[in-house]
This record gives C-alpha cells, sequence and structure tokens, in this order.
C-alpha cells in the first residue's frame, strides 16, 4: 500500500491516518457498540451560518482499550461526508473532525467546535474550537491531539459506565474544487459533491468562439436534480465570476452554459477555474392520480416512498408514506426531511413552474414498525378547483404533479427516550434558570439606577441647582447606560 501521502504531515496527522487506516482493516462484522462513537442527536439551527450541531455518545471503549480503533460511522454535513474520531495516549485523549471525501483539487472550509458535556453543569463544559479551517487531500484530519486529561475525563464527563457526551457545532462549510483548464483537453477530472460525481466541460474559447462553461453531472444517470453552485475563471485582477447560479439538473446530468463576460478566449498555458458547491439535491418528479392509487419513489438512500392524493377536506392534501420503513434498524431511529413543489401544467411567462406546499420543509423520525401511518402535507389547492376544467394544477389523466427535493438524512442511535436525553434536558433548564436570574439582576440595577436618578434630582432641587433638562443636553454615562428596550436572549 502505498503511504506517499504521508510525507511531509505532521506527526499528529501521521497518528490519525494510521487510526483510519486501523478502521478500514477492522470495519467488517461489529455492532453498534464497537464502533465506539455513535451519533445519538442531529440538529439543525436554521441560522444564517446553516449550523449543524451533532451529539455523540463516546463508549468506555475509547478510554480504556486502546489497542481499538476509536471513530464514528460517516455522516454527512453540507453534502460532504465526515467522522468523528479520537486518539489516547497514556494520558489525555485527543479528538479529530475527518473529511471523508477527500478529492484531489478539492478544499473545505468549516467553522466548527468540539464540546465535552459535563455531567454536573452547563459551565463545566470544557472543548474548543476552529474558525474556516482548510481540508484537503493533504490534510484530511484536524482538532486537536491532547484536547482533556483521562483522569479530568474520568471524573467530570464520564457516567458510571465509563461514557460520555460529545457536541460537534459545524457551521459556514464551503466546498470549492480548483484546477487548470488547458486545450486540448476541455473537461475537468471528475471530482465528488452531494453522493454524486460532476464535471466542468468548456466548448469554444478558440477562435471567434467564446469561451463557455457548464456544470456536468456524471452519476445518477436520469436522476433529477436541482443545484447551486459559482463558477470563477482567471486569478487576480482578470478573475471573472459566476455569481450564484442555480438551476435544475435534468436526467441526463447538463446544466445551462455559463458565458462569461466579457468573452474570454482559453489562453495557451491555460487558464485557472474555480468551482464553489453550494448545495446539491436529488429530486423525484411523481404523477399522483387525484382519487385513485399511491404513486411510488425512491429517496437518495433508495428507499421507498408512497405518497397518495387526499380529497376528504377542503384543501387537496398529500399522504407520505415509508414503505420501508421496516428496514431501518432496530434501535435506531432514521431522520429524513424533503420539501414539496406542486408542478403547473403550464406556468406564465415569469411565474415559477411550481408552488412550494405549505409548510414546507418537512421533517420526521422514523423507527422500526410494521407499517408507517403517513404524513399529512396540505396543499393551497381546493378541492373544487381540482374537479374544474383548466385547473392549472391538473395534468392529464385526472393527476397532479408533484416534485420531491430530498434533504437532510440521519440514521441515529436509540430509538427511544433514554438517559442519554436527560443531560440535554438538564442543561437546558440550567440555562434557563441562569436567563431568569439574569433577568431579575438587570432589572434590580435599574430600579437602583432609577432611585439614584431620582434621589439626585431630589438633592439638586433641595440645593436650588437647576435640573438639566429632560430631553436636550448632554447625557451623563448614567443616564445613557439606562435600558428602556432590553431584550434577552
Amino acid at each position: 500500500m502505498d503511504f506517499s501521502y504521508l510525507v511531509g504531515l505532521t506527526e499528529q496527522h501521521i497518528l490519525y491516518y494510521m487510526i483510519l487506516f486501523y478502521d478500514s482493516c477492522r470495519r467488517g462484522g461489529r455492532g453498534a457498540r464497537g464502533r465506539m462513537a455513535l451519533l445519538y442527536r442531529a440538529t439543525r439551527l436554521k441560522d444564517r451560518a446553516d449550523t449543524h450541531v451533532f451529539t455523540f455518545v463516546v463508549t468506555r471503549s475509547a478510554t480504556r482499550e486502546p489497542d481499538r480503533d476509536v471513530t464514528s460511522k460517516d455522516f454527512t454535513c453540507a453534502h460532504q461526508r465526515w467522522a468523528v474520531a479520537f486518539s489516547r495516549t497514556d494520558t489525555s485523549l485527543g479528538i479529530y473532525l475527518v473529511w471523508r471525501g477527500v478529492c484531489e483539487g478539492m478544499r473545505v472550509y468549516v467553522d466548527f467546535t468540539f464540546t465535552l458535556l459535563s455531567r454536573d453543569h452547563f459551565t463545566a463544559n470544557e472543548g474548543f474550537s476552529g474558525k474556516q479551517v482548510r481540508f484537503n487531500a493533504g490534510c484530511a484530519a484536524q482538532g486537536r491531539g491532547r484536547c482533556v486529561s483521562l483522569a479530568e475525563l474520568n471524573s467530570k464527563f464520564a457516567d458510571a459506565r465509563g461514557e460520555f457526551q460529545l457536541e460537534l457545532s459545524m457551521s459556514r462549510v464551503r466546498t470549492i474544487y480548483s484546477c487548470e483548464l488547458r486545450a486540448p483537453r476541455l473537461d475537468t477530472p471528475p471530482f465528488a459533491f452531494a453522493s454524486f460525481d460532476w464535471s466542468v466541460s468548456a466548448t469554444g474559447g478558440t477562435g471567434k468562439e467564446p469561451l463557455s462553461l457548464r456544470l456536468v453531472r456524471l452519476s445518477g444517470e436520469g436522476q433529477l436534480s436541482r443545484v447551486r453552485y459559482a463558477l470563477a475563471l482567471g486569478e487576480g485582477d482578470r478573475r471573472i465570476h459566476s455569481g450564484p447560479l442555480e438551476c435544475l439538473c435534468d436526467g441526463e446530468g447538463r446544466t445551462p452554459p455559463w458565458i462569461p463576460r466579457p468573452p474570454t478566449r482559453l489562453l495557451h498555458k491555460g487558464m485557472r477555474l474555480s468551482v464553489e458547491l453550494v448545495w446539491a439535491r436529488a429530486l423525484a418528479e411523481l404523477a399522483v392520480p387525484v382519487g385513485g392509487r399511491a404513486a411510488t419513489c425512491y429517496d437518495r438512500d433508495k428507499q421507498a416512498w408512497a405518497l397518495r392524493c387526499d380529497t376528504h377536506s377542503e384543501l387537496v392534501r398529500l399522504h407520505m408514506l415509508y414503505r420501508d420503513v421496516h428496514h431501518v434498524p432496530r434501535n435506531h431511529l432514521r431522520y429524513v426531511s424533503w420539501s414539496a413543489w406542486l408542478v403547473r401544467t403550464v406556468s406564465a411567462s415569469g411565474e415559477p413552474d411550481a408552488s412550494e406546499l405549505p409548510g414546507a420543509p418537512f421533517e420526521n423520525y422514523y423507527a422500526q414498525e410494521s407499517a408507517d401511518e403517513g404524513l399529512m402535507m396540505e396543499t393551497a389547492l381546493r378541492v373544487e378547483e381540482v374537479s374544474r376544467a383548466g385547473c392549472a394544477f391538473l395534468h392529464p389523466g385526472g393527476e397532479v404533479r408533484v416534485r420531491i427535493e430530498w434533504g437532510d438524512t440521519y440514521l441515529l442511535f436509540q430509538a427511544t427516550y433514554h438517559v442519554y436525553d436527560d443531560l440535554c434536558r438538564l442543561h437546558a433548564h440550567q440555562m434557563r434558570r441562569e436567563v431568569a436570574a439574569l433577568q431579575a439582576e438587570n432589572y434590580s440595577l435599574e430600579r437602583q439606577l432609577f432611585s439614584y436618578q431620582k434621589s439626585l434630582a431630589y438633592a439638586q432641587a433641595q440645593a436650588g441647582e437647576p435640573a438639566a433638562a429632560e430631553g436636550g443636553g448632554r447625557r451623563s454615562p448614567a443616564e445613557r447606560s439606562l435600558s428602556t428596550d432590553t431584550e434577552y436572549a
């Protein structure tokens, strides 16, 4: 096996790649506990930074069995595959975030924070963070080799079973692929993103024909997808940027071409091409009979779903059922999110071809069951409209076309409420009490300040000093600090 990629790396990264190699050799035949770092809960905060918070339960093997590999199963964040891994010395434990989707020419930047959750109080949590940390083919693991001493870990964070909880927060994830575009080869090498293989194809750029660039999906034949990305050509002052591009990618993997402005010629020595990939989501488009049988589709993990039209209320409703719910592993939860649109028969100029359902995106947790009761999605389409001729959403054959866009999906350990959940609930109650105490203290201070100002004004009046005009003049720092519109997080 070739280990030449280890040349030039730090001792920390070499140690970590050895852990990953050891993991790949021993991956088969172990149960969930054999992984030692189990993805327990996942939360998306829906903020501007698109923050994802992952909670792991780390078993006692991480600290008491140094001869075993210590790593989590792969999980997805920002359409990239990641894992959490650990390194141990005689006195301390190291924690690393690992980028699993290593690709030559690609780099990923991410803000991340690791937090060890204290058993006693949230103020005793410990961790470390990094801002826009870079991952690439030469450095796929980033973390801290000596994060916490084993003695402190066992006394503050581990329970009686020797297990502890680790929280990982990831935000502002950026994926950028770069390469040299040089004639006669006008296609970039393939690169992976969001479970698809991609390439950028160039045409023209010689003679009178201007250069044209097109993002092409190489895998998932027959699969519809929606992608958001940006292209940039050249470097420095001559760099030409496309701005954000968002489009549907058809079954053959094609997207609309981008022609740089002003028109560009491909230089003999080549040009630098950069692609920033924001997201790419798989789509499924179904023809659902208004009063008939259910239509079937499949998500990104090849799991079967059924969609049925319900007309037993004033508004048309769509009943979404997870047909393969019996395939969810025992003692696990499968989290799935998706968005849905009703596709118009004909869209007017400037009008979108589909209308998003109210309440989207939808999400649900699924445990192993014999059958799924389903999730009901409301639409804005009235039942009486469907029965009329010329309805904008009624297609030939008495069908409505529904477009499903698949979002995040996670397989989480522990299908029921567990003692592990008590820790986060404990921290939540502690934080509420802290906020309530701060509110009370702030209110008390404001009352004291107001009382002091009244006493000062009374003393000035008794001494015959003119009081400062209430609305004009320069205000004192004490007056400026008095809050009248206090807001609390």
